[in-house]
Parts: structure tokens; sequence; C-alpha cells
């Protein structure tokens, strides 16, 4: 019998339930990929696109001071000061591949998103 972890299968239980939720407007996607996003705590930021091949889209529920993108290996691809809660990183110049963007906040709070670059 193969051994299943808890939050797999927590995400495949509130997959379930929001795919399978009765809804009144059923025009409406009911289940999203950036779960951080549905929770809407204060750290979460939505990127898009994803993959993403020019241009970065970075919105925030608050001020963003620094984005910071990292190879797989920990090298620093890009450092970018910013002000806001909308940014755009431009990323034509790098290579295809897997990154990490490190978003810092100006109360000194961070979090990390996976990037992929077409």
């Amino acid at each position: 019998m193969k051994k299943i972890s808890i939050a797999k299968l927590l995400l495949f239980a509130t997959g379930y339930m929001m795919l399978h939720w009765p809804c009144a407007n059923a025009t409406t996607p009911v289940f999203r990929q950036e779960l951080d996003t549905i929770s809407m705590n204060s750290r979460s930021v939505l990127v898009y696109p994803n993959p993403v091949m020019a241009a970065l889209n970075i919105q925030s529920r608050k001020p963003i001071q620094q984005l910071i993108l990292y190879a797989m290996d920990g090298r620093t691809i890009k450092k970018v000061a910013t002000r806001g809660k909308r940014n755009q990183l431009y990323v034509q110049d790098i290579k295809s591949g897997a990154y990490m963007l490190n978003t810092i906040f100006e109360d000194g709070t961070r979090t990390s998103k996976m990037i992929i670059k077409q």
C-alpha cells in the first residue's frame, strides 16, 4: 500500500470539495492554483504569468520594498528595489529554467514563489 503525506491528502480533499461544492454561478472558477491568494493573508503575493517569457507581474496586499530573483543553486540573478503593491520584473534577459522570486515587504516580512522562465 502506497503512503500519502498528510499535506497531499489535505490538498486533494480541499480541491475535491471545492470542485464539487454547489455554487450559484457555474461560470466562475471554483478552484485556483494559487492557494495562498485564496487565503488573502497580508503576505500573499500574486505572480503572473507563470511560466513567464518577458515580464512578470507581481501584486500584493501590502507595499513591496524589494524583489530578488534567485537561481535554484542560490545565485542572485536579479535584485530590484520597488515601491507600491503592483510591480513588474523584466526577465527577457535571463535563461529559461526554474527560479525563486523572493519578495521583501516594507515591514521586513518576506515570501517566496517558484517561477518558470520559458
